[in-house]
C-alpha cells in the first residue's frame, strides 16, 4: 500500500487503532446525467421504487446542486472536494492530476485512513484521470474490458447496442468503412457519424447490457468486502441514464410514450442572454434513423415525436438502473453490511428534456445545475427532507465527517452532518455552478428560491480577481412565482434589493473561496502537529512526491523467478536535474574532458545560445559533435530561446524592422526562426518566448498581444504536438527582496494576459539566478503562487552571482544550492532544475576551466547522491519490494558468471513491475 501522507499518517493511524471496530463503511452509487426524475423528488410519473425505498431509509436533498454541468468537471470537482476554478478542470480533456499533482482525493483520503477502496463502472469521467483511472483512490478496481456479460452476450457495441438489428448495422457500415479504405483508427468515427442511436429498445437481460454487468461485479464486491475485517469504500458507478438511452424493453414497457410529459416552456427567456443557451450539440452528435435535431435560432428542433421518443428513452433508462440500485441494496442487507454502511446516492447533474428548447446538460439553468443527492446513515436517526441549498463539494467533507474520519480543512465545500441530524436547517448561504461559452464565464448562485448568473468576459476563471473582466450580462430567476424561468427579473425595480444582494454574495465567493490550500486536516483533540523548519517540510514533500513503492518481480531468461541476489540501481530521475552548454567548451578541442564530466553531474541539457535566432553558427559549428555525446547517454535537449523581444538579441536582418518600423517584416522574421527553429532542431520542449518584462519591444511596437501570438503561431506551425511550450522569465522566483512583489505581480498577470486569450502556455520557466539570499520557505512560497495556473515549472537558469545586494562567501554558496535543490525538488508540479554555468572562469561557474570543483558542484552531487536509489536484495519467489526515488532503474542478476540486466521505470507512488531478464550486462 502507498505510504501515508504524513499529515493523514499520524492523525488517522491514532484514530484507527482506537475506533477499528466502530468503523462505518461506505457504498456510493453515482449515476449518469441522472436529474431529479425520481418518485422521492416528486416525480410522480418516474417509476423509481428502489431509490425511493432509499429515500425512504436516509435523507432527501431537495435543493442539491453540481458545480458544473458537464461530467468530466462535475466529479473531478465532487471527488477532489474543490471548486472548478481551484481544481482547474473545466473540459473533458484536463487530468486533474496534471493541474493538482498534490490533491487528495476522497476515496484516496478514505483508503490512507486504513478503508479497503474498490470501484467498478464510471466514477471519474475517464478523460480526467489516468488509465488506472486514478490510481491512488482504489485498492482494487474493475475495468470496463474485465466485465462479464449475459451469456451469450458480448460488450455491447461501442459500449451501447444490443439490439440485433443495431449490431448488424454496425458490422455493416465497418465493412463499407473498410472497403473504401479508411484508416483503421478513423473506422469507428466514421460508423458513428453515419448510424449512432440516441436510443434502443432490446429485448435483452439486465446484464446484457453495461450497467448489469457492473451491478453484478458491485455484487461480487459487497459478498467480497463483507469476509474482511478492514472498512470499504466501495464506489459503484453507473452509465445510464446517459445518451444513449439503451435499457431493455421491460423498462420501456412502463411508460406509454403517448402520456410522456413534454417540457411545459419550450422558448428562450423573456430578457434573457443568448450565451446562456447552446445548441444541444450532444444530442445532435447521435445518428438516430427517424429522429432530426434541427437547429433554429441557435437552439435545438425535435419535433414531437421525437421529444416523446427521447423522453420515454430516458425514463425508461432511469427506472431500469433504479432496478439495479434496487440489487446492490439487496445484497448489502443479504451480506448483513446495511446496519453499518453508509449509503450515498448522486447524479452528476441534472439534464435538460426539451425545457427552453434545450437537451443535455452544458448550462446554468436550474434544469441542468439541480442534481439529486440522498445520503442513509443506518447508525443515525436523521431527517427526511432538507430544503436549504446544498453541493456536491459538500459530499468530500460529510462523509469523511459521517465516518468519524478527522474533516480536512481545505476543502471548498462544508460537512452536511449537522443538516443531516436537524441539528441546524442550513450550512451555506448559497450554491455554485459555473460554466463557460469561450472566454464569457457565467457563474450561477442559488441560494433560497433564487438563482442569480452572472457573465464576465476575460475568462474571470483563470484570474484571482475582476479588475480586468467585464460584467456582460446578468439573469435572475425567481421560482415561488416563476418555477420555469421564463423570465429574467435582473432590469425589475421589485427586485433591485434582491440583485444588489446576490450581487454581494456572487463576490464574496469570488475573491474568497477561489484560492488552492495545501492538504490539511488541522486540529485533532485540540493539540497540533508543532511546526517543523522549511527543510522538514521539504523532505516531507519529497518523501511524498519524488518517491514510490515497488513490487518487483523479477525472472529468468527460461520464464523462472529468479533466487538469489540481485543487484537494483538508479540511473536517471523522473525529474529533470540539467546543465546548460557552452557549446564551445562541449564541442571544442577538449570537448571530451568537459562531456565526460558533464555526464557525471546532469541527465538533461539545454545549450547557453546555440539554438537562439542570433547564435545559429555556434549550433551548425558544433552540434554536430556534442550531438553523439548527447545520445550516447541518453541527454535530453530542451531549446532556448525561440522569441526574445529585444532588438538587440535579434540578427540585423531582422532587428532593422524595428528601426524603420515596418511591424508586418518584423513580425514575419521572428514567425520565421519560430517556424524553423520548431522544425529543424531535435528538443523536448522550447522557451517560446523569453523574458517578456524587460523584452518588450515587439509588443511596443505592434499595440497588440504579440506574447500570445508567439504561442498561438507556434502551435499552428509545430509538427510534433509532444514538443512542450514554456514561457522563461527571469527575477521572478529568484528576485531578490526589494523587486520581488513587482516582478511577480507582473509576471503574474502577463500569464493570464497569454491565457485570456486561449493560447497553448503549456509550462512556465524560471531563471534561477540567485544575486541575493532568498528564503527557502519564501522561494516554495513564490513557486505557490504561480503553481495557481495548474502549468508544470521548471526551474531554468540557476547559477549565484555577486551583486550589488549580496556577495557570497563559500560557504552560502554551499547552503543556497542545497536550499534551491531541496525546494524545487519538493515541489510536486517542478520537473526539473538547470545549472546555467557548469564550466568557467568566473566564480558562478560550478567548476572551473581546469575542472576544479567548486562548492556548488559539491553540493549538488551530493544531494544527488542522498536522492538516488541503488540496493541489493537476497530475493526469494522473484520477488523484491522496496521504496525508491522515482526515475529509470537497471535490475542485474549473475548466475554462471554471466550477468544479465534488464531496465525498468518508476513513475508512480505505487509500481509493479514484471521484468525478464534475457540480455546480458554491458
Amino acid at each position: 500500500m502507498k505510504k501515508y501522507i504524513l499529515s493523514i499518517l499520524f492523525i488517522t493511524c491514532a484514530w484507527f487503532s482506537s475506533h477499528a471496530q466502530e468503523k462505518k463503511n461506505i457504498l456510493f452509487i453515482a449515476l449518469d446525467d441522472l436529474k431529479p426524475t425520481i418518485g422521492a423528488f416528486g416525480d410522480d410519473y418516474a417509476i423509481t421504487p428502489n431509490m425511493d425505498r432509499l429515500a425512504d431509509q436516509g435523507t432527501v436533498f431537495l435543493n442539491n446542486h453540481c458545480q458544473q454541468a458537464v461530467c468530466g468537471p462535475s466529479r473531478a470537482s465532487l471527488l477532489t472536494g474543490l471548486r472548478p476554478d481551484i481544481v482547474q478542470v473545466w473540459d473533458l480533456k484536463t487530468k486533474f492530476r496534471n493541474k493538482r499533482p498534490d490533491v487528495v482525493t476522497l476515496p484516496q483520503y478514505f483508503k490512507e485512513s486504513g478503508y479497503l477502496t474498490y470501484g467498478v463502472g464510471k466514477i471519474y469521467d475517464p478523460r480526467t484521470v489516468d488509465s488506472k483511472l486514478d490510481a491512488p483512490s482504489w485498492s482494487e478496481y474493475t475495468y470496463p474490458n474485465e466485465l462479464k456479460y449475459a451469456e451469450g452476450y458480448g460488450e455491447p457495441a461501442f459500449s451501447y447496442y444490443q439490439d440485433p438489428y443495431n449490431i448488424q448495422k454496425i458490422r455493416s457500415l465497418r465493412k463499407e468503412a473498410m472497403e473504401k479504405g479508411i484508416e483503421k483508427k478513423k473506422i469507428n468515427k466514421w460508423v458513428q457519424n453515419q448510424f449512432k442511436p440516441a436510443f434502443e429498445k432490446a429485448d435483452v437481460p439486465d446484464n446484457a447490457y453495461i450497467d448489469g454487468a457492473i451491478t453484478n461485479q458491485g455484487i461480487e464486491y459487497i459478498k467480497e468486502l463483507s469476509k474482511q475485517d478492514k472498512p470499504f469504500f466501495l464506489a459503484v458507478g453507473y452509465k445510464r441514464p446517459h445518451l444513449p438511452f439503451a435499457a431493455p424493453s421491460k423498462y420501456w414497457d412502463m411508460y406509454k410514450e403517448d402520456e410522456v410529459p413534454l417540457a411545459k416552456f419550450q422558448h428562450k427567456v423573456e430578457g434573457g442572454y443568448d450565451k446562456a443557451y447552446h445548441t444541444s450539440n450532444e444530442l445532435r452528435g447521435y445518428k438516430t434513423e427517424g429522429l432530426e435535431v434541427g437547429q433554429e435560432d441557435g437552439l435545438a428542433v425535435v419535433s414531437e415525436k421525437g421529444q416523446r421518443q427521447l423522453i420515454h428513452g430516458y425514463y425508461a433508462a432511469t427506472s431500469y438502473v433504479d432496478k439495479l440500485v434496487g440489487q446492490l441494496l439487496d445484497q448489502l442487507h443479504d451480506s448483513n453490511l446495511d446496519k453499518n454502511t453508509i449509503i450515498i446516492l448522486w447524479g452528476d447533474h441534472g439534464w435538460h428534456l426539451g425545457d427552453h428548447r434545450l437537451w443535455n446538460k452544458h448550462s446554468n439553468f436550474e434544469q441542468a445545475a439541480r442534481s439529486p443527492m440522498i445520503i442513509v446513515d443506518p447508525t443515525q436517526k436523521t431527517v427526511k427532507h432538507v430544503n436549504s441549498v446544498t453541493e456536491f463539494v459538500d459530499i468530500y467533507p460529510t462523509l469523511a465527517d459521517m465516518a468519524g474520519l478527522p474533516v480536512p480543512t481545505h476543502l471548498s465545500g462544508k460537512s452536511l452532518q449537522p443538516v443531516l441530524t436537524g441539528e441546524k436547517e442550513s450550512v451555506k448561504d448559497y450554491a455554485i455552478t459555473q460554466i463557460a461559452r469561450g472566454q464569457i464565464n457565467g457563474y450561477s448562485l442559488k441560494s433560497g428560491h433564487y438563482r442569480y448568473t452572472v457573465w464576465y468576459n476575460n475568462n474571470p476563471r483563470l484570474k484571482k480577481s475582476l479588475k480586468d473582466c467585464k460584467r456582460v450580462a446578468e439573469e435572475l430567476y425567481d421560482y415561488e412565482k416563476d418555477p420555469l424561468e421564463t423570465v429574467n427579473h435582473v432590469n425589475e425595480k421589485e427586485y433591485k434589493a434582491t440583485l444588489e444582494a446576490m450581487r454581494a454574495l456572487f463576490l464574496d465567493f469570488f475573491n474568497k473561496e477561489r484560492q488552492y490550500k495545501d492538504f490539511s486536516i488541522g486540529k485533532v483533540n485540540a493539540t497540533e502537529t508543532p511546526t517543523a523548519g522549511w527543510e522538514a517540510d521539504a523532505l516531507a514533500r519529497i518523501e511524498k512526491h519524488r518517491k514510490g513503492d515497488v513490487s518487483l518481480t523479477v525472472y529468468n531468461k527460461k520464464g523462472k523467478l529468479i533466487e538469489g541476489e540481485i543487484k537494483v540501481e538508479q540511473i536517471s530521475h523522473q525529474f529533470r536535474w540539467g546543465g546548460i552548454i557552452d557549446s564551445r567548451l562541449l564541442g571544442g578541442k577538449d570537448r571530451a574532458k568537459y562531456q565526460a564530466e558533464f555526464a557525471q553531474l546532469f541527465e538533461h541539457a539545454g545549450y547557453e545560445n546555440a539554438l537562439k535566432i542570433k547564435h545559429k553558427k555556434l549550433y551548425n559549428n558544433f552540434h554536430k559533435v556534442i550531438n553523439p555525446f548527447l545520445k550516447e547517454n541518453d541527454i535530453t535537449l530542451r531549446g532556448h530561446a525561440l522569441v526574445w523581444e529585444k532588438v538587440k538579441n535579434m540578427p540585423p536582418s531582422v532587428g532593422k524592422f524595428a528601426a524603420q518600423n515596418d511591424t508586418a517584416q518584423l513580425m514575419a522574421g521572428l514567425e520565421e526562426y519560430v517556424d524553423y527553429g520548431l522544425n529543424n532542431y531535435d528538443v523536448i520542449e522550447w522557451d517560446l518566448l523569453n523574458e517578456p518584462r524587460e523584452c518588450h519591444e515587439v509588443q511596443d511596437l505592434t499595440k497588440q498581444n504579440s506574447w500570445a501570438h508567439w504561442f498561438e503561431y507556434g502551435d499552428k506551425v509545430r509538427k510534433d504536438k509532444n514538443v512542450k511550450f514554456y514561457l522563461n522569465e527571469n527575477k521572478v522566483i529568484s528576485a531578490p527582496y526589494k523587486i520581488a512583489e513587482k516582478n511577480i505581480n507582473f509576471h503574474f498577470k502577463v500569464i493570464e494576459d497569454i491565457l485570456a486569450e486561449g493560447a497553448p502556455l503549456e509550462a512556465l520557466g524560471f531563471q534561477s539566478r540567485i544575486k541575493q539570499h532568498i528564503k527557502p520557505e519564501d522561494v516554495y512560497q513564490r513557486l505557490n503562487k504561480f503553481a495557481e495556473f495548474g502549468l508544470p515549472m521548471l526551474g531554468t537558469e540557476f547559477e549565484i552571482v555577486d551583486s550589488g545586494y549580496q556577495k557570497f562567501t563559500d560557504k552560502d554558496r554551499e547552503e543556497i544550492t542545497k536550499e534551491m535543490m531541496t525546494i524545487y525538488f519538493s515541489h510536486p508540479q517542478v520537473e526539473g532544475l538547470y545549472v546555467w554555468t557548469p564550466f568557467g572562469q568566473n566564480k558562478k561557474a560550478f567548476y572551473d576551466l581546469d575542472l576544479n570543483p567548486r562548492p556548488e558542484a559539491k553540493v549538488w552531487k551530493d544531494q544527488l547522491n542522498k536522492w538516488t536509489t541503488n540496493l541489493t536484495a537476497d530475493i526469494k519467489n522473484g520477488k523484491a519490494d522496496f521504496r525508491g526515488f522515482k526515475g529509470k532503474y537497471k535490475v542485474s542478476y549473475t548466475n554462471k558468471g554471466k550477468t544479465y540486466s534488464k531496465i525498468f521505470e518508476v513513475t508512480d507512488s505505487e509500481n509493479n513491475i514484471e521484468v525478464k531478464l534475457t540480455e546480458l550486462n554491458k
